[in-house]
């Protein structure tokens, strides 16, 4: 499924995380099924960084086990550009870890914050489409 849906209460809990982190980074998971996003999972940025995230293996095997107990795959890595837009950076692409998987920029460069999905491909990015459920 190339679309990934999710609801108007999970995104605007996506984007209040993020908020919350500022000045820093915020990233997290979106899990679910068929493209549907169903759960949203708080990772922490060890980095404490405007420009980087960084979660260790270690944390993220104990998230991945949780969403496979509720049978619900990972639809999107999500994170957050504090002062930049919502396009992925050459680090983001770099260290994107599988291209199944979508990535979810949340953008706090103007107000109100912008959220872009994209699937990440050879170091390459296309937008994805994202639909926000009422």
């Amino acid at each position: 499924m190339n679309q990934v849906i999710i609801s108007e209460f999970l995104i605007k809990e996506v984007i209040d995380h993020a908020r919350n982190q500022l000045p820093y980074e915020s990233c997290g998971l979106l899990a679910g099924t068929d493209g549907k996003v169903n759960s949203f999972w708080v990772l922490e940025n060890e980095l404490k960084s405007d420009r980087r995230f960084f979660v260790s293996k270690t944390e993220v095997a104990k998230t991945l086990e949780q969403i496979a107990e509720r049978k619900e795959n990972v639809i999107a890595i999500y994170h957050s550009h504090p002062t930049t837009a919502a396009i992925p950076s050459s680090y983001d692409m770099i260290n994107h870890p599988d291209s199944t998987i979508k990535m979810l920029i949340v953008s706090f460069k103007s107000e109100p914050p912008e959220a872009k999905c994209y699937h990440i491909l050879h170091r390459t990015y296309l937008e994805c489409p994202f639909l926000i459920e009422t």
